[in-house]
């Protein structure tokens, strides 16, 4: 443990709880579950790649190319560590 940890420790301590009224809970309560129906449009198309064929082929397959050169350099890599 540091200094700096006992520092932001001992100011975490000095900070007051506050408890919310039934009230209060109950309207923070429907404003989060307002919230949360509430589904913004750009999460609703998420994963649906729209645009020239050209678009929607090339990003996954270099997704895809990435992925196993990656996959190929850590295998390498514990091939080495190991001796093979």
């Amino acid at each position: 443990m540091t200094c700096d940890d006992d520092r932001l420790t001992a100011a975490l301590e000095s900070l007051r709880a506050y408890d919310l009224s039934p009230r209060q809970a109950q309207r923070l309560r429907v404003r989060c579950h307002a919230r949360l129906r509430v589904r913004p449009r750009s999460n609703l198309s998420f994963g649906i790649v729209e645009g020239p064929p050209l678009r929607r082929v090339v990003g996954p397959l270099l997704g895809g190319a990435w992925c196993l050169a990656y996959l190929i350099a850590m295998l390498r890599f514990a091939a080495a560590v190991y001796g093979f």
